[in-house]
């Protein structure tokens, strides 16, 4: 299936689109070949979500055409528009000194920020000074400060449902998908802002999206089914619009080391990936509506 449009991409990496890559399409997560986990004492082949799907993995480099219908243009928004480029040299700098990439576990991580106060507070100030000019005068908040094992297919994982004291090889991932809470609708997730992830790790990272907004894959999906009768919802959208359209493709984004992305979550389906990665992924996210 061609690539329609729909969200664009603001790219703004040094290696342009060296980095982007498309497939054909995505499966069911019980028709692919899944990886074991093998770190720290760990070795596990991760479950998913019953629904869950993954994308296939026949990926190639865009063609120009697909270039040309992905590349955004100046009429580019925060809810329409995936955003990906490189750290300032200075924020970089001081995120370094912090000395994170060596880390085993997230408890380790955040022992490494306790421990640097100064350096803590210098990367503070250069976040701001980082983020104030594209946040487009609307407040912006810290999130998290993430870390996902390696050579894990998918990172987004519910535990809400998990007996207490769950451990890790428990967890179900729920392939791509869209955020949202109960205050949103399929028609209301482009209001909701978008998020900053910036990879602290010492690998690459995936970033996958589908380049449609919530509102497109309902419209396409009125053209299968009774959308009503199906009581679509955006917590039940991602499994009907993969079963449906199993060769929309996938869109997939390396994301080096200090370089960050900005991606409408609510409003598109997406996942991040460690596959083939060794190391702690280490990722820190932000909260607003920014726009490069």
């Amino acid at each position: 299936m061609d690539l329609k449009s729909g969200i664009r991409l603001h790219n703004l990496f040094t290696d342009g689109y060296d980095s982007v890559f498309i497939n054909s399409g995505t499966l069911p997560y019980r028709e692919q070949a899944l990886e074991k986990v093998d770190f720290q004492g760990m070795n596990f082949t991760p479950l998913f979500e019953d629904d869950a799907y993954l994308p296939k993995r026949d990926w190639r480099s865009l063609s120009s055409n697909e270039i040309n219908r992905l590349q955004a243009d100046e009429n580019r928004k925060e809810y329409n528009t995936i955003y990906v480029g490189d750290l300032p040299g200075n924020l970089k700098e001081s995120l370094q000194k912090l000395e994170l990439v060596d880390s085993k576990n997230r408890e380790e991580v955040m022992k490494r920020f306790n421990a640097n106060p100064e350096v803590v507070q210098s990367v503070s100030a250069e976040i701001q000074h980082f983020l104030s000019p594209i946040s487009n005068n609307k407040p912006f908040h810290f999130h998290c400060i993430a870390a996902n094992l390696p050579n894990l297919e998918m990172v987004a994982c519910d535990i809400t449902r998990l007996r207490p004291n769950f451990t890790v090889p428990e967890k179900r991932y729920i392939g791509l998908h869209n955020d949202g809470t109960q205050f949103m609708t399929l028609h209301t997730t482009y209001k909701f802002g978008n998020r900053i992830t910036i990879n602290l790790g010492k690998q690459t990272r995936i970033f996958y999206f589908v380049n449609l907004t919530m509102i497109q894959a309902l419209n396409m999906l009125k053209k299968k089914i009774d959308v009503k009768k199906h009581q679509l919802t955006i917590y039940n959208i991602p499994a009907y619009f993969f079963k449906y359209f199993p060769d929309y493709p996938v869109i997939k984004i390396l994301q080096k080391p200090y370089q960050y992305y900005i991606a409408p979550t609510d409003n598109a389906f997406h996942d991040g990936s460690t596959l083939g990665n060794t190391a702690l992924d280490i990722n820190m996210v932000y909260f607003g509506a920014f726009r490069c």
